[in-house]
């Protein structure tokens, strides 16, 4: 029965997909350039998504407070100091405007940063001088101005501090003769900001250690993983030529021992030669067929699309199957009455289909039930095969796309075949996946999807 959702599974994709999310994955996870260069590069991106909409905020406050002083009093000192106000928002919004245009270099930011601090603290100081000096409402502005570009931005602590003492002469801006508590939360402010920025520059210098750290090790496991590939690539091409060569050397053996045999009972019999002739023949035969479904594997993609039945052929080849098989073995069928026809390789999707069905049977050597389903995804048909076997442990999961893999008990694996190997090369070579779904005790799904071609109307499916 299908597994609802089984502990270990393996997908593996088309080819040409595969390779290409590794090469995006690859450059994602790559450093590059300098040490110093990447974590200026990283303080620069900081700064610029910071930088302009503090400006902009900062800049939207004062002329907000420009307006609604000049809207709800008529005193010259007012109207001087909303004249201030709004020439300090235009020239914030500048500054925003300077910097969404030079986010790709970070000194220019620093150094609009510490401009746009100067701005607001500045005017706003003098917005202060003029609407009452030191008791003005509006010298706890020049404070928060301050902490606005000098903490919220991530600027240096080295530009902190000019905005500190931007925000200390603004205060004197205001009036000389401010109250202690006004010099007193600047220089607070200004300290704090220092400190703030100082806090966050270390922080930012740890966390890119650590992720350069990470950064060099994935690199190192990238290097070590393309070298396991390539090892990997040549042990499975040493199993394959190893299993090939024991196919190859016993249908030769047979045939070259009957050629002999026959060549020796012709003074026999013609009777006796002949029989020896059949024995090599089907050696011969054999080595034909192995080629054969070398053929398909190594080119399937070949082959010319075709109509085919695909829940027909599951149920061909689920029969075929069962019957080089013992009985016991019960085949329950769920196929959706939407899929019908579509355009496919029928000799690759009938030699994969095969494949699987006998992996499930020789899963379940005492009998059991096999559940066939066939069903659509989207864009995509879904064939798959359950059994009730054993399973596969997850260490040896991966393992199954090896050419002459058994999972069968006391069975050789190097006469088992290409197995699932065929399976893989035959469904991606329909634009197809494999997907592989086990639990020990419980039994194994393998699933393929492929494209869902329909059939054009001027082809009609076999019969």
């Amino acid at each position: 029965m299908l597994l609802p959702t089984p502990p270990s599974s393996i997908r593996l994709p088309e080819a040409g997909a595969l390779r290409e999310e590794a090469r995006r994955v690859s450059d994602r996870a790559s450093l590059k350039g300098r040490p110093r260069r990447r974590f200026l590069t990283e303080r620069r991106d900081a700064l610029a998504r910071a930088l302009v909409p503090v400006a902009a905020v900062v800049s939207a406050i004062t002329i907000g407070v420009a307006l609604l002083d000049l809207l709800l009093s008529s005193f010259p000192p007012s109207l001087a100091a909303s004249v201030t106000l709004a020439v300090t928002a235009i020239a914030l919004a500048a500054v925003a405007a300077a910097a969404f245009s030079a986010r790709g270099r970070y000194g220019a930011l620093i150094g609009l940063a510490i401009a746009a601090g100067a701005l607001a603290t500045l005017g706003w100081g003098l917005a202060c001088r003029l609407t009452g000096g030191g008791a003005s409402p509006f010298l706890l502005v020049v404070v928060l101005a301050n902490a606005a570009f000098a903490s919220v931005a991530p600027v240096p602590p080295r530009a902190a501090a000019t905005i500190g003492a931007c925000a200390l002469a603004g205060v004197g801006v205001a009036s000389l003769s401010s109250p202690a508590y006004a010099w007193l939360l600047a220089l607070t402010a200004a300290a704090g900001s220092v400190i703030v920025a100082r806090a966050r520059h270390d922080q930012a210098v740890r966390t890119f250690r650590k992720v350069e750290r990470i950064g060099a090790a994935l690199s190192r496991m990238r290097r070590v993983q393309e070298q396991l590939v390539v090892v990997e690539k040549l042990e499975a091409l040493r199993v394959l030529v190893g299993g090939m060569a024991h196919e190859l050397n016993n249908a030769l053996a047979v045939s070259q021992a009957s050629n002999q045999q026959a060549a020796r009972d012709l003074d026999k019999g013609i009777e006796l030669a002949r029989s020896a002739l059949a024995r090599s023949d089907g050696g011969l035969a054999r080595i034909k067929r192995t080629v054969d479904r070398l053929r398909r594997f190594a080119m399937a993609a070949e082959g010319v699309l075709e109509p085919a039945d695909v829940s027909a052929m599951l149920d061909f080849a689920l029969e075929s199957a069962i019957g080089r098989a013992r009985s016991g073995v019960v085949v329950e069928r769920v196929y959706d009455t939407d899929v019908g026809a579509i355009e496919c390789h029928v000799s690759a999707l009938a030699e994969a289909l095969f494949q699987i069905a006998r992996n499930a049977i020789e899963a379940m050597p005492g009998g059991g039930t096999i559940e066939a389903r066939v069903r659509r995804e989207g864009e995509l048909v879904v064939l798959s095969v359950s059994d009730e076997g054993r399973g596969i442990p997850s260490s040896e999961l991966a393992r199954v796309f090896d050419p002459f893999f058994s999972r069968a008990p006391g069975k050789s694996a190097s006469k088992s075949g290409l197995g699932l190997s065929a399976v893989y090369g035959l469904v991606t070579a329909l634009g197809g996946r494999v997907d592989i779904q086990s639990e020990v005790g419980r039994g194994t799904v393998v699933s393929i999807a492929m494209p869902a071609r329909q059939v054009t109307a001027n082809k009609a499916p076999p019969r």
